[in-house]
């Protein structure tokens, strides 16, 4: 007579299960703050890429406009205007489009923005009216950056052309309208260097016055003239920090 032996099933108990499932728990929570960190910080990097092209192309425009950067007050005064459809800042980046110097829209738009909704304009000026802003660009868009118009070339190397959204006078982020919150941002000067700054008072002070000391605010680290249409004006789409749509002018430095 032969006999069967049952083979007990191998398997976990309920302890055992529990603390699989108490490490697979912990190692997440060490791993995604991680992960996002490095994605963050990633495209950071590619934001300060797009400004530094940015403020290239300006720099392209200046070379055949008798060294003057984009000032969407110069362009809305001309007549006929080369560009129509918008303000301030939609006007600063569609002059470059409609140059054929810079025509990506994505370059304008940081994807970590809160202000972003994921889905990019189709073009800058409208394929059919390269004098006229795409709506795409301007209807319901707040832009990633904001932009100073009214600069020349021989303004000096460490005067700020454009900057990330979101930055007060008093050189902090605004946590409310910032592009990274209050993290942080970028800045970006006439010499051609982007450089983030963390939102700390001693980061935002090292900034070059239009009276030759450091400070904070990047009003007045603009040229400052006694003749108020001659000043330069930071032009940004609300919500932002300094910067308006109108155009918010230079301060004199104490």
């Amino acid at each position: 007579m032969v006999r069967l032996t049952r083979r007990s099933a191998a398997g976990f108990t309920l302890i055992e299960l529990l603390t699989v499932i108490a490490i697979i728990g912990i190692l997440a929570a060490l791993i995604f703050p991680t992960i996002g960190k490095v994605r963050e910080t990633a495209q950071r990097t590619v934001d300060a890429n797009n400004l530094r092209e940015i403020v290239k192309a300006a720099q392209l425009y200046a070379a055949d406009n008798n060294d003057r950067l984009p000032d969407p007050q110069f362009i809305a005064a001309q007549t006929p205007a080369p560009v129509t459809g918008g303000q301030g800042p939609f006007l600063w980046a569609g002059i470059l489009a409609q140059r054929g110097i810079l025509q990506d829209p994505t370059f304008y738009f940081a994807k970590n923005d809160p202000q972003f909704n994921g889905a990019y304009p189709t073009a800058i000026v409208s394929p059919a009216n390269r004098s006229v802003l795409d709506a795409s660009f301007t209807t319901n868009r707040v832009l990633s950056f904001e932009f100073v118009g009214g600069l020349r070339m021989s303004d000096g190397p460490t005067v700020p052309v454009a900057f990330t959204r979101g930055l007060l006078a008093t050189g902090t982020w605004s946590a409310e309208n910032g592009v990274y919150r209050d993290a942080g941002g970028h800045i970006a000067f006439l010499g051609g260097n982007v450089q983030f700054y963390p939102n700390t008072q001693e980061a935002a002070s090292q900034l070059t016055l239009n009276n030759g000391r450091k400070g904070s605010s990047v009003l007045q680290a603009l040229p400052f003239s006694s003749t108020a249409a001659s000043n330069p004006r930071v032009y940004a789409s609300p919500p932002a920090g300094v910067g308006s749509l109108a155009g918010t002018p230079a301060e004199r430095a104490p």
